[in-house]
């Protein structure tokens, strides 16, 4: 009975600590909450609802660099 009990909590552990999100500088989550747009999380520590909530998409919010104005010096 001991033993169920230790691997009942190491699985609900697990899924708590599945569930916990830190959002990187620069990027923005999409959350999907049973499918449909939920919110979108920005940077920080946030908490997902196990097998109710899913990131959607991953965000990259830099701005890519370009090229193509650049004038060398001849």
């Amino acid at each position: 009975m001991p033993l169920a009990i230790i691997l009942l909590l190491i699985i609900i552990l697990v899924i708590i600590v599945a569930n916990i999100k830190i959002v990187p500088q620069a990027h923005s989550y999409i959350i999907e909450r049973l499918g449909g747009y939920y919110a979108t999380w920005g940077v920080g520590l946030h908490f997902k609802v196990p097998f109710i909530d899913r990131v959607a998409k991953r965000v990259l919010l830099k701005e890519p660099v370009s090229y193509t104005h650049l004038t060398l010096p001849t």
